[in-house]
């Protein structure tokens, strides 16, 4: 990993902006989801394809980082993935006119250009920011995306409000990344500018540790992204159809869900955690359970306080990573994408079935059962130097 002293603003930006793109195309179809199950009359089962067909098109493009990343760099990584992601976003808006196909289709095109996006992005603030500020620059940019998913469900209400069809909020939503993207061509002197302080050898990359290893620690993060998705996916089809919330409101929980991450995440981007990354993990598994038992004895309400002690785990884990491997970091990143890739794919497809042959609250079960996991993985990996 190249060592740096300063803070490059510039890969920052970009990537900071790109996230936003992401964060709001990723979690509007959860809001979406009753709409496209009654606009295409299909299963929960069937339903659940779409987002397995983007983890599976995100788990393609991180298992090929390693052919691909060498050859375009993080930075040009970027501008793929912007393009393919607002071309998927508008042919899914476009869905109503081809059939249930183009859902499968696009949601997987979009699935691509996030994959490129989440190794790019990721590198670009490794390699970016001086190793003392990393975490806080995490934290930072999965506030960004705290800070789309939050605008995400509010967006789409605000369209529905308008009488609009639900489809085409998805062809308004590619404005984002073509934005971004033009942004970024704009300034494509300036940002390449300092390429060669970051540029990789043109050689394949070596892993760092063995196979069963790497599998550990992607499953710590592909566990803990399986439960945050399956709230941030399911809270609204959960709420209105197990709970008898109405659609309003279970939007409006979701929403609640996204600020409390994005409150968490901001908190521990201006306030710096002190101490081992092990313990915060750990601490942030526990408290998830917790407030998953109290969503069960009290108020399934208390789910959106989940958004709170799962906030900061991402961005601590990705720092704990980051110290641990400062050699093959890039190799690493890739197998922990990869690795929730998999889990996603794993975890839609069985809450559609385990939805449909044994209900909603059986399905839920997957949120304790993947923190469960992630909090044992951590405790056998042992405390990190961090």
């Amino acid at each position: 990993m190249i060592k740096t002293s300063k803070i490059h603003w510039a890969y920052v930006v970009l990537a900071y902006l790109t996230l936003l793109s992401q964060s709001i195309l990723d979690n509007a179809r959860g809001p979406a989801y009753p709409n496209i199950l009654q606009s295409f009359d299909i299963s929960a089962t069937r339903g659940a394809q779409l987002f397995a067909w983007a983890s599976l098109a995100g788990l393609i493009a991180n298992a090929s980082a390693r052919y691909w990343l060498p050859k375009i760099e993080a930075v040009v990584g970027t501008y793929y993935a912007l393009a393919l992601m607002a071309l998927g976003s508008f042919l899914f808006g476009m869905s109503h006119y081809f059939g249930v196909w183009m859902l499968d289709f696009s949601s997987a095109l979009m699935g691509f250009g996030m994959g490129v996006a989440n190794v790019a992005m990721n590198l670009l603030i490794a390699r970016a920011t001086p190793i003392e500020y990393r975490r806080q620059f995490y934290a930072g940019l999965h506030s960004v995306y705290g800070l789309g998913s939050l605008g995400a469900p509010l967006l789409f209400s605000l369209f529905l409000s308008f009488g609009q069809e639900w489809n085409y909020f998805f062809c308004w939503l590619i404005i984002l990344p073509m934005l971004t993207l033009l942004l970024a061509l704009s300034k494509r002197q300036h940002l390449h500018g300092h390429f060669d302080d970051f540029k990789m050898a043109k050689k394949a990359m070596t892993p760092p540790v063995n196979l069963i290893t790497r599998i550990a620690y992607g499953c710590v993060f592909g566990f803990y992204v399986a439960a945050e998705i399956v709230v941030s996916t399911r809270l609204v089809h959960y709420l209105s159809s197990g709970h008898d919330v109405n659609p309003e409101n279970a939007r409006l929980a979701l929403s609640s869900f996204f600020l409390a991450l994005l409150m968490g995440r901001l908190l521990f981007t201006v306030v710096p955690l002190r101490g081992a990354s092990q313990r915060w993990l750990l601490l942030s598994c526990a408290m998830t359970l917790i407030i998953y038992v109290l969503s069960q004895t009290i108020s399934p309400l208390f789910l959106i306080l989940t958004g709170l002690t799962m906030s900061y785990f991402y961005p601590v884990a990705m720092d704990w990573m980051s110290k641990k491997f400062p050699q093959g970091i890039e190799w690493m990143m890739s197998s922990v994408l990869t690795s929730i890739s998999v889990l996603l794919i794993a975890m839609h497809l069985g809450f559609g079935v385990i939805t449909d042959h044994l209900g909603l609250e059986a399905a839920m079960l997957i949120l304790p059962i993947m923190t469960t996991l992630c909090f044992i993985l951590l405790m056998i990996l042992g405390k990190a130097r961090a």
